[in-house]
């Protein structure tokens, strides 16, 4: 007898468990499910590029201008400077060789 009341309180459970859960989600709005899409809109935010200040006049945007450029190639062109930059950096070699940077 107990095992059949048992049975019986577990099934009337169960039956009020879906029911609740039936109610719950009438509409497609209200489901669960609804909460993992994004829409369109919000979706471009998160993935929206920051712009950036790029230079104009150079041949491709986005390549940033180095101050220290010119300098650089300068003492590549002299294979001393060159060869001591190699060994203790470029400011360090074009400052002995032409002055401060």
């Amino acid at each position: 007898m107990k095992p059949l009341v048992l049975v019986t309180l577990l099934a009337l459970l169960a039956l009020g468990l879906c029911r609740r859960a039936a109610d719950r989600s009438v509409s497609a709005d209200d489901s669960p499910s609804s909460e993992a899409f994004v829409s369109k809109r919000a979706s471009a935010e998160v993935v929206r590029r920051h712009k950036r200040n790029y230079i104009y006049d150079s041949s491709v945007y986005g390549v940033v201008w180095d101050p220290l450029e010119a300098k650089r190639e300068v003492c590549e062109l002299n294979p001393d400077c060159d060869e001591l930059a190699d060994h203790i950096g470029f400011q360090e070699a074009y400052r002995r060789f032409y002055g401060p940077v």
